[in-house]
């Protein structure tokens, strides 16, 4: 697929789509996926998404060190769960049927 951005076009091509961090009315979805630009090696790409992938806003792209790297500092950061009382996060499972449900009542 290409994208015209100031009369030049960006080849992208995703080779892995790993999952769905947000879901928004609009259909759009802000998704973790590996994506070749350009022909190039596979980067860790963060952005948004229109439903068709043909549309996306701005995002973040990481070599596989820096990903590493910010698991890492996130691993890091996090204080030992028996030190914090808190509501623990959802299953991914359960994101998901509550994405289609809320699809299902539009």
């Amino acid at each position: 697929m290409a994208i015209n951005e100031a009369d030049r076009d960006v080849m992208f091509e995703i080779t892995e789509a790993i999952g769905i961090i947000a879901a928004y009315p609009t259909g759009w979805q802000k998704e973790l996926n590996l994506v070749s630009w350009n022909g190039g090696a596979p980067k860790y790409d963060i952005r948004d998404w229109d439903p068709e992938h043909e549309h996306m806003s701005r995002g973040v792209t990481l070599h596989e060190k820096e990903m590493r790297l910010m698991l890492d500092m996130l691993r890091r950061r996090r204080p030992p769960r028996n030190h914090i009382k808190r509501q623990e996060a959802p299953e991914e499972s359960e994101v998901m049927e509550k994405i289609a449900e809320e699809k299902a009542q539009e």
